[in-house]
C-alpha cells in the first residue's frame, strides 16, 4: 500500500479583513499556518480522592500563537502592518494540496492578531526573510477535503 501523505509544497496560506468573503494570499509564504489546539486541565484532587491519586477536569481550549515563516517583500509587510493596525482580528484559512485519492484538500481556518517580523541571518549572500506571529482568538475549524470520484 503506498502512502497517502502528502508535502505542503502546493499549499495556499491566505487571509481575509472582511469576514472571509474575499481571501488575499500571504505572499512568499515558506510554511502552512495551523494551529496546535490545547486543553488546560483543572487540578481537582480533594480530601476524598481515590488512593491518593490526582483528579482533573477539562478547562479552556487555546490555540496560541503560530509563526508562518515568509520571504520578505515590501508589499507583504506593508500587508502585515495594515493588519496588525486593525483592532479586529483578521481570517486566516491555509488549504492543503488534495491528497491521493482526493479532488481538493483538506482547509484549516482560524482567526488572529499579526505581528510581522523582518529576520535578517547575517549572512550577505542569504535572502531577507520575514515572519507573521498570529496570537490565535477563538476557534480553529477543519474542513476535510472532498474525495476524488
Amino acid at each position: 500500500m503506498s502512502s497517502k501523505q502528502i508535502i505542503a509544497y502546493g499549499a495556499k496560506v491566505e487571509r481575509s479583513i472582511d469576514g472571509g468573503t474575499t481571501w488575499a494570499s500571504i505572499p512568499e509564504a515558506k510554511g502552512v499556518a495551523i494551529p496546535v489546539v490545547e486543553t488546560d486541565y483543572q487540578d481537582v484532587t480533594n480530601l476524598d480522592s481515590e488512593d491518593g491519586f490526582r483528579e482533573y477536569i477539562k478547562g479552556l481550549r487555546d490555540a496560541g500563537v503560530i509563526s508562518v515563516p515568509c520571504g520578505y517583500t515590501s508589499a507583504g509587510y506593508e500587508q502585515q502592518l495594515a493588519d496588525e493596525a486593525t483592532d479586529a482580528p483578521v481570517q486566516y484559512r491555509t488549504t492543503l494540496k488534495a491528497a491521493p485519492g482526493q479532488s481538493s484538500g483538506d482547509i484549516f481556518e482560524f482567526s488572529g492578531f499579526p505581528t510581522p517580523k523582518v529576520e535578517g541571518s547575517g549572512d550577505l549572500g542569504a535572502p531577507v526573510e520575514m515572519s507573521i506571529d498570529i496570537r490565535t482568538t477563538g476557534a480553529v475549524t477543519w474542513t476535510k477535503g472532498t474525495a476524488a470520484v
